[in-house]
Parts: C-alpha cells; structure tokens; sequence
C-alpha cells in the first residue's frame, strides 16, 4: 500500500536477515510501531515466532492482525463469493449510484467531474451512514468509488478471521485508489499539473484492488498465533519481558502520522466526526498525536523508549534514517542514545523514503537515504558501562555478520509477496 517509511524493500536488503539472526533465542517479536505491517507479516509468516504489533492508529493494527492472529490460510475465491460479489451488487442498488455512474460515463473535463462530483456527494441524495460518500465522495473518491467502500464496509462478514481479512483488504484498496500523493493528507486538485492524477486514481475500481488484496492476504498466516493492539509504543514497551525481541522502525516526520492517514483510520474505525477543510480532516480529538512526531518531545520520547527495554531486559532491532529527520531525530542520535544503555552493532543500507507530498517543482516525491539498521543487546548486568562500536577496527561485542549476511551470498528465501508498496 502507499506508506511512507515501508520497511518491504528493506526485508529484502538485510532486515529480513537480522531478524532471523536476532529472533533465534527470542520468545516473541515486538514490532512497537507496526504501520503498514510488513514487518509483522514477514516474522508472523516466515519466523516461526508469536508476533504482538503495537500501533498507535486502528488502521496499522487491522492490517497486522489480518495475518498474525491467524493460524490457517483461507480461500480467497469463497472470502471474494461471500464479500466482494454481494457488496458490488449491492453497490448498484445504492441511493446516487445511477447520478454517480452517469458521471463516470460522461466523464467531463477534470475540472467540471470534480465540481459535480462535490455537490452530487454533498447533496442530500445518500443516506447518512453512507460514510465514504458523505466525507470523501468528490475529493478523494470518486462518487462511485466512494459507494463502492461504502459498500465494502456494509457487507463486512461477522465472522472475525474472515472481517479482519476483508477489513484490510477495504484499507489497502482505499490506500491505493486514493487521489492523493502517496497519502491522504490532502486529495490532488483538479489543475493543469495535478489534474491528471486525480483522473486516473478515479478511474480505477476498487472491488478489483480489494479483490487482488484478497488473493494476497488469504495464503499468507501466523505460524503461531500473535495479537495486534492500538496502543503508545513507550506504554506497550513496560509491558515486556526478557525473551522478547522488539522492532522499532519510529515515526520520522515532523507532522503526525494521523494526518497522513486519515481515511484509512476512518475505513477502519467505522466513524469519524464531521471532517473539515481541503485535506477532510475529522476533529482534532478524532486524530491520534505521538511525541515522536513532535520535535520538542522526539528526544525524550526516544530516549524514555530505549531506557525502559533496557530495564526490560528486551533485544532490539531498530531502524531509522541516518540524516537528521523533521521531527528532530537522526539515526546516528539514536545510535549515541542507545549505547547509554545496550552493545550496539550497526549497519548502513540505502534506501528510498517518501518525501511527503513532494514534487518536481518543490522537492523530489521520494529520496535515497542511508537507513541504519541497529542491533542492541542489553548489557550484562554488573558490567562497567562502555560504548562499543561498530566503525574502524574496532569490533562489537557481537558480529554483525552474523546478523546481517551478504545478500549475494545468502541461501534462497521464500518472501511475502504483496502488490501494495
């Protein structure tokens, strides 16, 4: 799906070899900030450990937990028979369907669709639990886009292996039929430059994205049976033990996540107040705040993380940009943090993040980046503190060459494929 920081590319380039390394011994795998989940799926799925994922945003923890709390695959052509098929015959019989498809087939000019499209979602032609349609119909949606999520979510199975499936299959559909750059900050304007972007994000269907999420997610399941829960990564962090290995791939941006994913939270929570101003932003109240995306708090917020599963006797890999990020923090300031208080290997990879919005008129849309990969291990208890270090000559406490192999000499691995990025 579209997410910035997504560690899927990085499983492939190294990651995936440390956590194999790191979770030999562990009794459990701790992803803090779980976020697309990719990293959740890839231990739930290849590692052979329970996996408890912890997110801030429902959204995150729907994604996680459609794969790591369950034991069997699942048939995707039976969970498509019992959900997509109903819910797209339903969708033709919805109040605004035959205005909506008129306008599809009309197709105007982009300018005069979008303008339309806004005031045949704002009229009072659908009825009120019409969520997608009454928020974002006409902005990030087309007007049968939005009937078509509406639609999804009315026929959601009540059975909970089979709602968390399609559930996240609604979430990555809406994530990747979105008209918005990379994000549903804000949907693109129908101008000369953005306009056809929005033209074709509206063109695409969503029970066929929903369908190929399906096909995906159904033959991939936990090993052992794991949770994923919506909570604060420095309160989830106290509940740990010895024996877990926790990752922690932290927000890197200056602005809260919630504004980012905003329609997402909204597909997976149900509800949203009333939405506002040119991104549809719900109530403040509505939208979940971390500190770790706001510079004055980052600092501590990180050290305070760190602190606290080092008291916990935890494992850690983590991950993060080398350069200094909006939100104050760089992967070489953690590094300093994180030998306050465990033995740190390291490892430096490039790769590329989202720039947020980014163009070619103002800044590239995404960025090659040096990523560290870190590998802590608490201190023996009674050891005179020291800081080791991976750089010159000098060497770690534990080689990192046997936690991250040669890729060009690694044995062959099965890897979670997924169409979403």
């Amino acid at each position: 799906m579209k997410y910035m920081g997504s560690k899927r590319v990085m499983l492939r380039n190294g990651l995936g070899d440390l956590l194999r390394s790191e979770s030999s011994t562990a009794d459990r795998v701790v992803d803090l900030f779980c976020g697309a989940a990719y990293v959740a799926w890839f231990v739930a799925t290849e590692l052979d450990k329970t996996v408890v994922a912890f997110d801030l945003q429902q959204y995150a923890a729907t994604l996680a937990g459609a794969v790591v709390r369950r034991t069997r695959p699942l048939n995707p052509e039976s969970v498509v028979a019992d959900w997509i098929v109903p819910a797209k015959e339903a969708c033709c019989r919805m109040i605004g369907w035959k205005e909506a498809n008129a306008l599809d087939v009309k197709a105007p000019n982009t300018a005069t669709w979008r303008k339309r499209s806004q005031e045949l979602c704002d009229s009072d032609i659908e009825a009120e639990d019409s969520l997608i349609w009454r928020n974002y119909g006409g902005h990030y949606f087309s007007p049968t886009q939005a009937l078509a999520f509406d639609a999804m979510l009315k026929a959601l199975p009540n059975r909970k292996e089979l709602r968390d499936i399609c559930l996240a299959a609604t979430i990555i559909a809406a994530s990747l039929c979105a008209a918005s750059p990379g994000h549903t900050a804000q949907p693109f304007k129908a101008t000369r430059t953005a306009g056809r972007y929005l033209r074709e994000a509206w063109k695409r269907d969503p029970f066929s994205y929903a369908r190929k999420a399906v096909e995906e997610l159904c033959p991939l399941h936990a090993t052992k049976p794991g949770q994923a829960r919506v909570a604060d990564a420095n309160e989830a962090a106290r509940t740990l033990s010895t024996g877990d290995l926790v990752f922690l791939d932290p927000p890197y941006s200056g602005v809260h996540y919630s504004r980012f994913y905003h329609v997402l939270e909204t597909i997976a929570r149900g509800h949203c107040g009333k939405v506002d101003g040119v991104g549809r932003y719900p109530p403040a109240q509505e939208r979940p705040n971390s500190a770790y995306s706001r510079k004055d708090k980052s600092r501590d917020a990180m050290n305070d993380l760190l602190k606290t599963l080092a008291d916990r006797r935890c494992r850690v890999v983590l991950t993060f940009p080398k350069h200094t990020c909006s939100n104050g923090l760089s992967g070489d300031a953690i590094e300093e943090m994180a030998k306050n208080y465990f033995e740190v290997a390291r490892k430096s990879v490039k790769t590329r993040f989202s720039t947020l919005g980014g163009n070619t008129a103002n800044r590239a849309a995404r960025k090659t980046s040096d990523e560290l990969m870190l590998a802590l291990r608490p201190r023996s208890r009674g050891r005179r503190q020291s800081r080791p270090t991976c750089s010159g000559t000098a060497k770690p406490r534990f080689p990192m060459a046997a936690c991250v192999t040669d890729l060009a000499h690694s044995r062959r691995r099965r890897t979670i494929r997924c169409h979403t990025d």
